[in-house]
């Protein structure tokens, strides 16, 4: 995310000769009141004058100044850092709304026990769920009566997440179970490209006023980058940060790539066409451009961690680590959102230290960790998961 700026309004209003507590704007009513001629010479502490003045006057001013305009209404005056409601206002300024939450949606594969046999009913309502991810449960559930038809080994159906959220858009493999068994179904999972819609959560303030600032410069409707972004942030559930341009004429003159990464997950081939076909075929694109909407490519790796842990912890404590630190690592690369941890980025270098540090803050039942791998420089793409090995070195 773009750094967003967090000036010291205390600070500024310090340097712009503005008091802020009592002892100051007390000092400052002295002071006028000397150069205006007062008689008044009792300025101890009890003396009833100034005990009337600071209770009626020199506190509510201290709350006015310090609490009221330095505190709230100084920083609702700024895109970066305006807050809540504040910032509606100021995205309603630049005919944006914020974000409301939506549901996940995609397709999971279920597949026939024997190779061949009679068709399969996989009823609407049907539920696929994950196993529990940092002691959660995700579920997909089937939107309509699903035939695997006589002989067909598999079908796709198409299913919505339980609950709206970004925490349901998980990568490939996490759907695959089944709440209630179907007989002769013997195996479902979502493919990597499994996202038709993603989900979101409810728009964050920081999301809301990088698009605000990205609106700003787009709304001469030149289609430069920001009218684009503006463009496909708004269709999709993906956020500001998460659309990446291509340019240098890719496909030649007047043509440039968008790619599109979500925080967890892949896009599926239909959420890319419905936005090229929004873009190209419902009058969004510039005179003369040629901009083709993409998934971010992606470069699979194999990863290996040996892992070393406490040794007072049980056979059944080491195994439930094991488990979490490869949830953890499926984080770091953007197979799910349960964790906070340094995502992968196209164009950054990966640190394998770094993500060794987070796992030692995440989990004090690590001892000691050692990754296979050494750190990578991306292009334009995005680093997957092939393999990942998490190995009790001391078993």
């Amino acid at each position: 995310m773009s750094k967003i700026p967090s000036p010291d309004f205390n600070e500024l209003a310090k340097k712009a000769g503005i008091p802020l507590d009592e002892a100051s704007w007390k000092k400052t009513l002295k002071d006028e009141a000397t150069k205006q001629g007062s008689m008044i010479a009792n300025d101890s502490k009890y003396s009833p004058f100034w005990r009337l003045i600071e209770n009626l006057v020199v506190k509510p001013t201290v709350w006015l100044v310090s609490t009221f305009l330095v505190g709230y209404v100084l920083p609702n005056m700024f895109v970066a850092t305006a807050v809540e409601q504040w910032l509606d206002l100021w995205a309603w300024q630049y005919n944006l709304k914020r974000k409301s939450a939506t549901k996940t949606r995609g397709k999971v594969v279920f597949q026939r026990i024997a190779a061949k046999g009679p068709m399969i009913m996989i009823p609407a309502g049907t539920w696929v769920q994950t196993e529990i991810i940092n002691g959660t449960v995700y579920r997909v559930q089937v939107l309509a009566d699903t035939e695997l038809a006589e002989n067909a080994t598999e079908v796709e159906a198409i299913v919505e997440a339980e609950h709206a959220g970004a925490a349901y858009n998980l990568g490939g493999g996490y759907y695959q179970y089944l709440s209630t068994a179907i007989v002769g179904v013997h195996n479902i999972s979502n493919p990597d490209d499994w996202i038709i819609e993603a989900g979101a959560d409810d728009e964050t303030d920081d999301d809301l006023r990088l698009r605000i600032r990205n609106q700003f410069t787009s709304v001469a409707k030149w289609h430069i980058d920001a009218a684009y972004r503006a463009l496909l942030t708004a269709r999709a559930g993906i956020n500001n940060d998460n659309v990446y341009f291509e340019h240098n004429a890719p496909r030649g003159a007047g043509t440039a790539n968008a790619f599109i990464l979500l925080d967890t997950g892949e896009p599926s081939q239909a959420m890319i066409d419905d936005l090229n076909t929004y873009i190209k075929n419902q009058g969004q694109h510039g005179h003369g451009d040629d901009l083709l909407v993409m998934a971010m490519p992606n470069t699979v790796i194999d990863i290996g961690c040996n892992l070393y842990p406490l040794p007072s912890l049980t056979a059944e404590e080491r195994q439930t680590l094991i488990e979490q630190v490869e949830l953890f690592i499926g984080a770091a690369f953007r197979e799910n959102t349960d964790f906070n941890v340094t995502k992968t980025e196209p164009a950054v270098r990966f640190s394998f230290s770094r993500l060794g540090q987070e796992l030692h803050r995440q989990f004090s039942g690590i001892e000691s960790l050692e990754f296979d791998n050494r750190d990578f420089v991306t292009g334009m793409n995005v680093p997957r998961i092939k393999t990942l090995g998490v190995i009790d070195a001391t078993a």
